[in-house]
């Protein structure tokens, strides 16, 4: 006869917890599989925004002379075009197409924590990190088909590597992080501010290093030459009257809140009270150097200062937008992931930040509702809707400052890009209008040919046309009939003239 020996309260309590633990992984999982669905769904039914848009036109130039032209036309850093441009030989310019590469980079961007290892973060960090960044992707607040998703997997790279450069500050280790950092300025400008953060930060933790590891900048030399290059067309775009805030503490206050989750400004005060909470009670990781910062703190810590380069550039010129932000996102969750670490309750609090991300991006009600609008700021629905009504002759008028300096041949290509994909032959003629001017009344008189159409793409919030006299094609003429998509601040307006004369 044997005996049942009751297990220990403590082991009993060890074996829930982890019971506990492999049921939160599993549930964390499966949303982070719905949530990939849900992605994949947004991304097959919304159309195209116009910078999406914009995307095609760009992959689909017809030769390199005119590829190297809109380069150099646009005020975009060039590789991702490039890059683009190589998939559209591949896959084509459909809607899908243009999105797959972003949906693949966010994979990429949550998985790299995993696979590229930082010294001192254990695997419930490095999860919770890759979760967080996977998750902080904001369906509908950022293009799918634009450079930002690929954008935030090269930045979580660039932040691992400089982990790691910091921790072994070898000639190879500077190579990598300054080679995979100038892929990011060759993404977007803008990036430029989070790698100088991250240069200064190693000038002061590492000085004797930088002797040692100076000729990794020559990694930088191609970035420069393309700037210096690209610079008088840069000017012209900032010598315009800009379309962005100027940002003061509203804005910095509402810029932060972006960067650590575009899903909802409330997240920033939900992950300080996690932070705060992990502050209450702390315990010793056992890694960190016994004077100075480590070098996953001081990665956290270049993040930190490169946002408060972000909101000085914002605050001196109003040339910011929030999806700019994007190279300092996964140095900013790792400096939430870091405080948490510390905490005797970590594993709760990983578990809570990790609920908090997943919640609030799996929202399919607001999903539906966002796609079920279209794209308020494009035209693919305006383009099918003439389509359809068999117009010959389009005016194409993005109601935008920067139209007024495009090339006329750009324009033309951009407005016609989905008849073209769809093998329709209408000719279009671009229009540029500006502040004051009634794009009513220029848009009506340069609508000729034997069926003509109008699409109108306009945003109410900036000085454009559409401010001073909003859309009213079919009020001033009869004749036509329009259909809007978004509302009458921002949308898309496709008019069609009834009886074809």
């Amino acid at each position: 006869m044997t005996t049942a020996v009751a297990e220990p309260p403590r082991a009993a309590g060890l074996l829930s917890r982890a019971r506990l633990g492999r049921t939160f992984v599993a549930v964390a999982l499966a949303a982070m599989v719905v949530l990939g669905a849900e992605r994949l769904w947004v991304a097959l039914v919304q159309p195209l925004w116009f910078d999406e848009a914009w995307t095609a036109q760009v992959a689909a130039s017809p030769d390199l002379p005119t590829f190297w032209r809109e380069l150099y036309n646009d005020i975009q850093a060039p590789l991702f075009y490039c890059a683009m441009r190589l998939w559209a030989v591949v896959a084509g310019t459909s809607d899908m197409a243009l999105r797959a590469p972003g949906l693949i980079a966010l994979i990429v961007a949550g998985v790299l924590p995993l696979t590229v290892k930082a010294e001192g973060l254990d695997r419930a960090a490095r999860l919770t990190w890759g979760t967080l960044i996977y998750a902080w992707w904001g369906v509908g607040a950022l293009l799918m088909a634009r450079v930002y998703a690929p954008l935030l997997a090269v930045s979580t790279l660039q932040a691992l590597l400089f982990v790691r450069l910091l921790a072994k500050p070898t000639r190879g280790a500077a190579w990598r992080w300054a080679g995979v950092a100038a892929c990011a300025i060759l993404l977007q400008y803008y990036a430029l501010l989070a790698v100088a953060a991250q240069g200064l930060v190693f000038l002061v933790a590492r000085p004797r290093a930088v002797a040692r590891v100076w000729p990794a900048a020559l990694a930088f030399v191609p970035a420069a030459g393309w700037m210096a290059y690209h610079a008088p067309r840069l000017a012209q775009f900032s010598a315009m009257q800009a379309w962005h805030p100027r940002v003061g503490p509203v804005e910095a206050l509402d810029l932060t809140a972006f960067a650590i989750d575009p899903g909802a400004p409330w997240v920033l005060a939900a992950v300080a009270a996690v932070m705060a909470v992990a502050l209450l009670k702390t315990t010793p990781t056992g890694d960190d150097p016994p004077a100075g910062l480590s070098p996953l703190a001081l990665t956290a810590l270049a993040a930190a200062a490169g946002l408060a380069l972000f909101l000085l550039s914002g605050a001196l010129q109003p040339v910011l937008t929030p999806r700019y932000l994007v190279p300092v996102v996964p140095g900013l969750l790792l400096g939430v992931v870091l405080c948490v670490r510390r905490s005797a309750q970590a594993p709760w609090l990983y578990a809570a930040l990790v609920a908090l991300f997943l919640g609030v991006a799996l929202r399919p009600g607001e999903l539906t509702e966002r796609v079920g609008g279209g794209a308020p700021y494009g035209y693919e629905t305006a383009s099918q809707t003439l389509m359809r009504h068999g117009v010959t002759d389009v005016v194409f008028v993005w109601d935008h400052q920067a139209a007024r300096i495009m090339a006329p041949a750009s324009m033309r290509r951009v407005g016609a890009v989905f008849f073209r994909r769809a093998g329709y032959p209408a000719r279009v003629t671009p229009l540029a209008v500006g502040p004051g001017d009634d794009a009513n009344a220029l848009a009506l008189a340069a609508a000729t040919g034997a069926h003509p159409g109008i699409i109108w793409i306009y945003n109410r919030d900036s000085p454009t046309a559409a401010r001073g006299h909003p859309p009213a094609i079919a009020a001033r003429d009869p004749r036509w009939r329009c259909q809007r998509t978004g509302d009458a601040t921002v949308g898309s307006l496709a008019c069609w003239r009834q009886d074809g004369a």
